[in-house]
């Protein structure tokens, strides 16, 4: 009996052996298995969209994984004639809106019939270009349609959510074997949002207090949505006297209400206004809509950090 079970094991292992060794050679001579010829184990290639802002790459790169490549173009600065071709490799072209990146619509757009540009703005509003195209891309309902948020929505915890949405939307219209996938990513980048709401919106409680003075347009939502209220905007000056008469009536504004406080983007005169305020500039908030600070990874740390850069003015 012993002796019987030692030649059964001796006889598996000379079959094991057998067995792997044809089947290394069968692969070496690139024999297909039917496994590689089965179409669902063949990668498909990736999707390439277009974006037009550094941190709006970032957020479709983190809706899209794997299933996209994202190509950035920035404003045509001579003929759109010169660049149109960039847009020919993009099935889609997502711009933050027309106010801001209707360049696009004229770019890829009326040169590219291929290529849908849509601004995320308007949640579902595709510009479709092309019958071929019209049952892969979203089509344009007005149902879809939500208000135009305007500003820099992005910057808000709704408007980012709105954003991502959005982006998962065009996705799985364009390719439905990965919705699942666009889908979950949208949802856990939601959820990121609603925690940075969540962690912010007491720390910035106090903006309901605080008389908020905004350098340029463009504020409205990321203050409202905590309560804040605008009690002047400042446009952009006309010229260096214009400028100068600006700087020192918000200086006066900050020493005269030391609850208020400043709001901006880059443009913002700050160097100019803490050598006028002598509380160097603590409640004078530069933010960074556009991620020029740096290239801000994951979307929800873009986020947080500009709506910190506020509670830190509180």
């Amino acid at each position: 009996m012993y002796t019987q079970r030692i030649k059964n094991g001796i006889l598996f292992i000379i079959i094991f052996i057998s067995v792997l060794a044809v089947f290394m050679v069968w692969h070496s001579m690139g024999i297909p298995t039917p496994i590689s010829e089965d179409p669902t184990f063949i990668a498909a290639p990736t999707i390439h969209i277009g974006v037009t802002h550094q941190f709006l790459a970032n957020v479709v790169k983190e809706i899209g994984g794997g299933y996209v490549t994202v190509v950035r173009i920035k404003e045509p600065s001579g003929s759109l004639e010169d660049t149109a071709d960039v847009c020919r490799e993009s099935v889609v072209f997502f711009g933050l809106s027309a106010d801001v990146d209707g360049w696009v619509k004229e770019l890829c757009g009326s040169e590219n019939d291929k290529t849908a540009v849509v601004f995320l703005d308007t949640y579902g509003d595709a510009l479709v270009h092309d019958e071929s195209t019209a049952d892969t891309l979203p089509p344009t309902k007005s149902e879809d349609v939500s208000e135009t948020k305007g500003g820099y929505y992005w910057l808000t915890t709704q408007g980012g959510k709105d954003m991502v949405r959005a982006i998962a939307k065009v996705l799985s219209e364009i390719d439905p074997v990965h919705k699942v996938s666009y889908l979950d990513a949208a949802y856990a980048t939601a959820y990121q949002l609603d925690d940075v709401y969540g962690s912010i919106k007491d720390k910035i409680y106090n903006l309901r207090m605080a008389p908020v003075i905004v350098w340029g347009q463009g504020w409205e939502n990321i203050i409202a949505e905590y309560e804040g209220k605008i009690v002047k905007t400042i446009p952009p000056p006309q010229d260096d006297q214009e400028r100068e008469l600006y700087i020192k009536e918000i200086a006066k504004d900050l020493m005269d209400n030391s609850r208020t406080i400043i709001v901006g983007d880059t443009s913002l005169p700050f160097d100019e206004l803490k050598n006028l305020y002598r509380d160097g500039g603590r409640r004078i908030v530069l933010l960074d809509p556009w991620g020029d600070f740096s290239d801000i990874w994951p979307y929800k740390v873009f986020v947080q950090q500009n709506l910190l850069r506020i509670t830190q003015a509180l």
